[in-house]
């Protein structure tokens, strides 16, 4: 794995419950239905997804190597770690983005970071939008003479900044939160920074945040702006900040597991994931191989990744085409009911998004 867990760790909690569960139903109309839940400490998203497509290859009866996404990969970016560091000391070390909580139950945690809404008037949906809409939005941006000399941005830089100002919008509109300034946050892969090889089980993360006010969010026209402002968030995460960070989990992590607690990963949190506060933010995913999953029937349908946390927004590929390149990208979006009935009525956002289906 990427991120190296302490002895111990893993066998304790494979004791009591599998790394993975898979389950299939046969439907009654032809066909079938794949679940599978994973524990995230073994896997990722990416992973998850390359096993699916590799169990369907073997199901088929093809002679593949294990792909590279499934195999582990050693690296020297943790050492020196002090393995008996204090906690508290730890803790007050610990990267702005990140926290963690020894003294609370997990449960406990959640209920503190968590806005207290009903189940019931949680909303998830899938939005798509065509790859060509998105280049054109970039375009705009190139064009605004919002950028500097030399400064670019990327299209999930783009992607984050349109997410980010109509779910903030959408939100505000509908009273769900305040007016007022924002966090938008793009999740950001460790690894490139780090020069690490991009695979191998486990996608080390961490949210990289920028603070955008009202009038970023609310004016279309501050788009340019916002996509500024998340790409310069991205850059200003140095490899030296980032080491010191995985360096700072993995000797915390080390202590929990070595005092004892339980599920260590749980007692640690984003601080951007934080739904009593005004944050939004993207996991682009958009290379996961969600539809590559053939058993012999046929690509699938229809794949999804339950995403129930509000304001949140994951990135997948969208359906591909019959030259099997993906021609748009699906936004698995959860909001609370008033928030995504402002968004439905967003002009900004259904000129370019359109509704694939609701959970």
């Amino acid at each position: 794995m990427d991120l190296a867990i302490p002895d111990g760790a893993i066998r304790r909690l494979s004791d009591e419950q599998p790394m993975l569960m898979v389950k299939v139903t046969y439907l009654h109309g032809g066909g079938a239905a794949v679940f599978a839940m994973t524990n995230h400490v073994a896997f990722d998203g990416n992973a998850m997804f390359s096993f699916l497509a590799y169990w369907a290859q073997c199901n088929n009866g093809h002679g593949v190597e294990l792909p590279v996404d499934l195999q582990p990969v050693s690296n020297a970016i943790l050492t020196n770690v002090d393995q008996t560091s204090d906690i508290s000391k730890d803790a007050a070390q610990s990267p702005a983005e990140i926290s963690v909580d020894a003294t609370r139950l997990p449960a406990e945690i959640g209920t503190m970071i968590t806005r207290a809404v009903s189940r019931d008037t949680m909303i998830p949906c899938v939005y798509s939008i065509t790859t060509q809409d998105l280049r054109k939005l970039k375009q705009q941006v190139e064009a605004s003479g919002e950028l500097q000399d030399g400064e670019w941005v990327s299209s999930n830089n783009v992607l984050t900044a349109l997410i980010s100002q109509c779910v903030a919008r959408a939100n505000m509109r509908a009273h769900v939160y305040e007016h007022g300034p924002w966090t938008v946050f793009q999740a950001l892969d460790m690894r490139r920074p780090l020069g690490l090889p991009l695979r191998g089980l486990g996608s080390p993360i961490i949210l990289a945040e920028c603070n955008a006010s009202a009038d970023h969010v609310l004016r279309p026209d501050r788009l340019p702006a916002l996509a500024r402002r998340v790409r310069m968030s991205v850059d200003a995460y140095t490899p030296e900040y980032l080491r010191n960070a995985m360096q700072w989990m993995h000797t915390t992590y080390a202590g929990l597991a070595r005092d004892g607690v339980d599920e260590p990963w749980r007692h640690f949190w984003f601080s951007a994931l934080n739904t009593n506060r005004r944050c939004v933010g993207v996991s682009c995913m958009n290379r996961i191989p969600i539809y590559d999953a053939d058993f012999g029937a046929g690509r699938p349908v229809m794949a999804r990744s339950f995403n129930p946390r509000p304001n949140y927004v994951i990135v997948f590929p969208g359906l591909p085409g019959e030259t099997d390149v993906y021609d748009s990208l699906h936004m698995y979006v959860t909001l609370e009911r008033p928030a995504m009935d402002a968004l439905r009525a967003d002009p900004e956002w259904t000129s370019v998004c359109t509704l694939v289906s609701e959970f």
